[in-house]
C-alpha cells in the first residue's frame, strides 16, 4: 500500500541505550515510500520496580493505509500488556520466586501478552466505531527480555530472528492469507484469499486495526478476517551463547533472508561496536538490494556478541578505499561518454550495479550494497560541483 517517491529518502533516525546486559540500537528510514508509516518502542528497563527493574521490552510496528494505529501501538502496547489481569499474576509468581520464572509464571506472561494484543485492538475498535475515520492497521513484532528468558510476540509479517554462538538461529513465523491456517480462517468468515492478499487487498492475515476486515456479525475478535491475536514464542536465554536479536518490518526482509541478516549483523559486529551504524548499515544494504518500503529495525546485542576484530577493521578500511577508487574511476569514464555526448544520467543504484560488474578483491558479505552512504556522499559531492 501507498505511492513512490521520485528517489528514496535516506535519512535515519536512530536511538540507542544500554543496561541489564545488553545494548540495542533502534534505525528507522522512510525509503522510497511517500509516508513514514513505521513505529517502534524501546525500554531497556520497564520501570524501577522489581522484576520490571531487569526486564526489558522491544517491539517494531508496521503501519499500513496510515500511521495512527502504527503510532498508537507504540505508545500502548506495552501499558496495555502491563495492565492486564493473567500479566499481574504472573508477574506475582516471579516476584514470590525471587523475581525468577518459573513454568506457571511463564504461561500466564503470554496469557497476558495475547490479551494485552486484543485489549488494545479492542480499544482502537472503540475509536473506529466512535468516529468511523480510521482505516489504518499495524503489524507487531515485540520482545520482552528477561534475565532468564525471551518473549517473542509476532502479529503479522514483521519478523524476529535470534543468533547464539552455537550456530542455532530462531525466527518468527509470518501471518499471510496464503497459510492453510490463516486461509480456513478467512474462508469461514466469508472472505477470500486472491492474489496471496486478503480479499485481494491486504498482504497479512493479522494485524491491529484494519477494522473494514473485522465486521463480520457473530464472530469474536480472533474468527475475524484480519485477527489481532499474536503468535506467542518463549526462549530460553543463555548467557555464554546469546549474541544478539534482530526485530524488523518486512522492508528489511523483503529483499534480506534471515541467515543472510543475521549473517550480514554477525559480520558488522566484528568491524564496529556503534550499533547505530550498523542498523544503517543494514538499511542501506536493503536498499540498494531493491526494497521499496519504510525500514524499521532494532538490533539487540548480549553480553556474548562478536567483538569488534582489529584485523578486520583494517581490511575493511582497505576494502573501502578501493571501492573509491572504482567509483571515481567509473564516474570517470561515465563523464569522457557524456563529453562525447551521451546524456544517460548516473544515479546511486545503477553506480551500485556497475561496481558488482566488478572483480573487487576481499569483497566482504554484501560489500557492495554495505557501500551504499560511499556512494551517497560522491554523488552528493557531484552535484553540488558546476562541472558536472
Amino acid at each position: 500500500m501507498g505511492a513512490f517517491l521520485d528517489k528514496p529518502k535516506t535519512d535515519k533516525i536512530n536511538d540507542v541505550g544500554e543496561g541489564n546486559g545488553l545494548k540495542y540500537a533502534v534505525g528507522s528510514m522512510q525509503g522510497w515510500r511517500i509516508d513514514m508509516e513505521d513505529a517502534h518502542q524501546a525500554r531497556v528497563v520497564i520501570s524501577d520496580e522489581p522484576p520490571f527493574d531487569k526486564w526489558s521490552f522491544f517491539a517494531v510496528f508496521d503501519g499500513h493505509a496510515g500511521s495512527y494505529v502504527a503510532k498508537n501501538s507504540a505508545e500502548n502496547l506495552l501499558k496495555t500488556i502491563l495492565e492486564e489481569q493473567y500479566f499481574k499474576e504472573g508477574v506475582e509468581f516471579v516476584r514470590k520466586n525471587n523475581n525468577k520464572l518459573n513454568e506457571e509464571a511463564k504461561k500466564l506472561l503470554e496469557s497476558g501478552i495475547r490479551d494485552g494484543f486484543l485489549s488494545l485492538d479492542a480499544k482502537l475498535r472503540s475509536e473506529h466505531d466512535e468516529e468511523g475515520k480510521e482505516r489504518s492497521g499495524t503489524t507487531a513484532i515485540c520482545a520482552l527480555v528477561t534475565p532468564e528468558n525471551i518473549f517473542f510476540a509476532n502479529l503479522g509479517d514483521s519478523r524476529a530472528i535470534g543468533w547464539r554462538k552455537d550456530g542455532k538461529q530462531f525466527a518468527t513465523l509470518d501471518h499471510k492469507p496464503y497459510l492453510d491456517k490463516e486461509r480456513e480462517r478467512i474462508v469461514k468468515a466469508g472472505g477470500s484469499v486472491m492474489i496471496e492478499r486478503v480479499n485481494g487487498s491486504l498482504a497479512v492475515s493479522r494485524a491491529l486495526g484494519d477494522f473494514c476486515y473485522k465486521s463480520v456479525p457473530g464472530l469474536q475478535a480472533t474468527e475475524q478476517l484480519v485477527s489481532p491475536e499474536p503468535d506467542i514464542y518463549v526462549l530460553e536465554r543463555s548467557r555464554d551463547e546469546d549474541e544478539f536479536i534482530v526485530l524488523a518490518c518486512d522492508g528489511i526482509y523483503d529483499v534480506l533472508e534471515n541467515s543472510d541478516l543475521c549473517s550480514v549483523v554477525r559480520s558488522r559486529l566484528s568491524v564496529s561496536d556503534n550499533l547505530s551504524e550498523i542498523v544503517n548499515q543494514v538499511m542501506d544494504a536493503a536498499l540498494s538490494k531493491g526494497s521499496r518500503d519504510n525500514m524499521t529495525l532494532i538490533l539487540v546485542t548480549f553480553e556474548g556478541a562478536p567483538k569488534p576484530n582489529p584485523k578486520l577493521i583494517e581490511e575493511e578500511k582497505k576494502w573501502f578505499e578501493e571501492v573509491e577508487s572504482h567509483i571515481q574511476a567509473i564516474l570517470t569514464e561515465h563523464d569522457a561518454r557524456s563529453e562525447s555526448g551521451d546524456q544517460n544520467q548516473i544515479d546511486a543504484d545503477k553506480l551500485t550495479r556497475m561496481l558488482h560488474s566488478r572483480e573487487i578483491k576481499d569483497t566482504p558479505l554484501h560489500g557492495i550494497y554495505l557501500a551504499r552512504p560511499l556512494i551517497d556522499r560522491i554523488l552528493k559531492a557531484r552535484e553540488s560541483n558546476p562541472q558536472h
